[in-house]
């Protein structure tokens, strides 16, 4: 018995198409129209462009069809201050890495000094001396590795609390302290304390606060109590 013609037409026809998809899968690979020419990285502030592309191992020249991408992401996810990063293929020869950073909202004292965290508690750096972020204090932590979560429940209930804070707010405060009963005060850089007392109604308290900041500037206060009825103490 032969092969029916229909069958036999079938094949062929199967034959060229994947003759067709080789021939174009060897002129892509081996054209130099889609080689590298552009690497351009998006959304990094702290880290240079140079060292993201470095992390990414894509060097200009490589066939755009052989990077992977998935091995690009995971080597520069390695680094602490990255919280996520995707690549694209802009063909024919652009690559684009796109990096969400992780911002520092806060220092932590250690041992030798402070290490700066962002609002989920990483560790993104060591920092020899206190900054412009507030200082959370109340807890007490082994110097933790870059890159590893914090697991302390007063630093939980700081972050907490600083990520509910408008900026307006935060900008102004030098500390915030969590005592041994998870009770909240902040100060401000001009060493204002202001009792927030327990970890609840922050948007509210914060608002009542900024008004009252804005009300007393200019006078010598001891501290501002938002724990029940707002009280403000002046200095005599």
């Amino acid at each position: 018995m032969g092969i029916p013609r229909h069958t036999g037409k079938y094949l062929v026809e199967r034959i060229l198409f994947a003759f067709v998809v080789l021939l174009a899968a060897f002129i892509l690979l081996g054209s130099p129209l889609f080689e590298v020419r552009e690497i351009e990285v998006t959304g990094n502030s702290a880290l240079p462009e140079k060292k993201i592309v470095e992390l990414s191992g894509i060097t200009a020249g490589t066939n755009i069809f052989k990077v992977n991408l998935k091995e690009s992401e995971a080597r520069i996810r390695t680094v602490p201050l990255i919280k996520d990063v995707s690549l694209t293929r802009e063909f024919p020869s652009r690559i684009v890495i796109a990096v969400e950073e992780r911002k520092a909202v806060a220092l932590l004292p250690v041992k030798d000094g402070f290490i700066q965290v962002d609002r989920e508690g990483v560790c993104l750096k060591e920092s020899g001396v206190a900054g412009s972020l507030p200082v959370v204090t109340g807890t007490v932590v082994p110097t933790p590795a870059p890159g590893q979560v914090i697991r302390d429940a007063k630093l939980g209930t700081a972050l907490q609390v600083l990520n509910q804070l408008p900026g307006s707010l935060r900008s102004k405060l030098s500390e915030i302290h969590v005592n041994a009963r998870g009770q909240v005060v902040l100060y401000t850089l001009d060493g204002v304390e202001c009792r927030l007392g327990a970890p609840v109604d922050i948007r509210k308290k914060a608002g009542v606060l900024l008004q009252v900041l804005e009300q007393v500037k200019g006078r010598q206060i001891a501290y501002v109590d938002l724990t029940g009825v707002p009280v403000v103490k002046y200095v005599r």
